[in-house]
């Protein structure tokens, strides 16, 4: 877990819950069982296979300014992480600038602003205007048949260096990997073009696509800003290869993470659970659980709703189902930290390199913890029953597509289950 000091990922404890968890347990459970008997009886048709509808477009909006904010703020965070290290260490640990825009906006207020606003990475990816200004890359060599798959494994690093590595928050350590993931992208941009290379190696492009894919508003050609309505971009998705995995360790690091600040976790790991080898391994077995899961999930809707898909290609059609309960997991985890930890750009703002400085005024400024623990526990439960109503919705209108007649219902029993144990997972390590 990323080493902020005054706010945790979570509320607290169980002494923190309205009424016991059993309540909202059963509650959530309720919520998808209803949606799911609703589905079979007012649903029996396709609605959502045709993808986004878009209405009249709106006015055009240029992307130069989103363009220059990411490049400004990956050259802060190198800088940033680069005095720290010429220092030999920098006392005021994540209150330096680098792990706040890293760690909070660009990681985390960014894709979270997408699945409300549409897609903003496209805009701010600063390896993408970078590779422009540079010249590199225009020309699509093709080749690559990689998918999604070394973004997954990217991802899993990503999270590895975020939830496993000791010094995650360190700006100098930031910074390295910064740099060091800059040259290694712009490097496979010009070996396979500019789009290809950002799709299969650049992990933050495919999240933020899957992420904003939610989101009521898209652009067209044109740049034009459309409404296309909720969920209506996930349904025409590409099927990269890897997609599913990719979902799969979405939902999986944060489970993770999650987990891993339960005290029952820490009393049951113990000394392994702490230790770098036995976190790095956790962390695999925790997306591999995710993924056996999932995959058991479909195979067993193979199974019930008949027909002539295999369980490897039910996984890949039915993946963008995990997109919104991927998105709900990591809101409502993550939640707190950025209304509550994202405050500390205002103090950073005034001294980002930590020289002393105070530019604005506001370096002495304290966060406002203006949310008490019950309005923050109603918005990540409803948060978590949201994206898995969203995920049923979604998984029901692809079954009536893929299984015909009675085996589309049957064939949901098991994507059923499987929302209710996530949502149940999700609940549970909200409480811990």
């Amino acid at each position: 877990m990323i080493r902020f000091p005054l706010v945790a990922h979570g509320i607290g404890g169980r002494l923190d819950l309205p009424v016991p968890l059993t309540f909202f347990a059963a509650g959530a459970i309720a919520v998808l069982i209803i949606t799911f008997l609703a589905l079979a009886t007012l649903w029996p048709n396709p609605r959502l296979q045709e993808g986004p509808k878009q209405q009249s477009p709106g006015r055009t909006f240029g992307l130069g300014a989103l363009n220059i904010l990411g490049v400004l703020g990956l050259l802060m965070v190198v800088v940033a992480g680069i005095g720290t290290l010429a220092r030999g260490g920098d006392e005021l640990g994540a209150r330096n600038v680098g792990p706040i825009l890293f760690w909070v906006y660009f990681w985390l207020v960014v894709p979270f602003l997408g699945a409300f606003l549409g897609d903003l990475y496209t805009g701010i990816n600063p390896w993408r205007t970078l590779s422009r200004w540079l010249g590199i890359g225009e020309t699509e060599r093709g080749g690559l048949k990689a998918g999604l798959w070394p973004a997954t494994l990217l991802l899993l690093a990503v999270a590895w260096f975020e939830l496993v590595y000791p010094d995650s928050g360190d700006p100098a350590s930031i910074a390295i990997a910064a740099v060091l993931f800059t040259a290694f992208l712009l490097i496979m941009v010009g070996l396979y073009g500019r789009e290809t290379a950002l799709t299969s190696f650049d992990p933050f492009s495919a999240y933020n696509r899957l992420i904003s894919a939610i989101s009521p508003f898209g652009r067209d050609a044109e740049r034009r800003l459309v409404r296309r309505g909720w969920l209506r971009a996930l349904i025409v998705l590409p099927e990269w290869p890897g997609l599913a995995a990719f979902a799969i360790v979405m939902i999986g690091t944060v489970s993770f993470d999650g987990l891993g600040a339960t005290p029952w976790w820490e009393a049951a790991m113990g000394s392994f659970g702490a230790s770098t080898l036995g976190r790095t391994l956790l962390l695999i077995a925790m997306c591999l659980v995710v993924g056996g899961t999932y995959y058991l999930a479909c195979a067993l809707a193979v199974r019930l709703g008949g027909g002539a898909r295999r369980p490897a290609q039910v996984a890949v059609r039915f993946a963008h189902t995990l997109v919104p309960i991927a998105f709900a997991y990591a809101f409502a985890h993550y939640f707190t930290l950025i209304i509550f930890e994202g405050q500390s750009i205002i103090s950073a703002a005034s001294d980002p390199f930590g020289l002393g400085w105070d530019l604005f005024g506001t370096r002495a400024y304290k966060i406002d913890f203006f949310l008490g623990a019950l309005p923050i526990w109603y918005i990540q439960v409803g948060a978590i029953v949201a994206g898995h109503v969203a995920g049923v919705v979604l998984a029901h209108d692809r079954a009536l597509v893929d299984f015909k007649g009675a085996g589309a219902v049957r064939s949901q029993y098991a994507m059923l289950l499987l929302m209710v144990l996530l949502t149940s997972l999700g609940l549970f390590i909200l409480a811990g």
